[in-house]
């Protein structure tokens, strides 16, 4: 009988993990591209760095708190949403960048 609900509970976390989805964020001139964007737990952010600098993505989110650190042009960093809630990105080198994230 455990072995079953180890079986099960595997089966629905495989079946999330292809549910998921990747989102893509670019960030260029200094901007969020889209500017907002909505999604579903478990599913992925991708942020694309396709300025000539570095830029560094984060929120404190308390549920889906992240930072993604140092972004190098060309770079491509994926976060997972763990949480449904809504919230907003900055960047940490450039204030006026915003990206509205909703999560359900």
């Amino acid at each position: 009988m455990k072995k079953m609900g180890v079986l099960l509970v595997s089966v629905v976390m495989c079946s999330m993990m292809l549910d998921a989805k990747d989102y893509v964020v670019d960030q260029v001139k200094k901007t969020f591209i889209p500017h907002e964007v909505t999604l579903h737990v478990g599913d992925y952010i991708v942020f694309k760095n396709s300025d000539p600098f570095a830029h560094n993505a984060y929120t404190d989110d308390e549920a889906n708190e992240f930072d993604i650190g140092m972004q190098a042009t060309g770079e491509d960093i994926r976060v997972k949403m763990k949480a449904p809630g809504s919230f907003d990105v900055e960047c940490a080198i450039h204030p006026n960048m915003l990206l509205e994230v909703t999560v359900k």
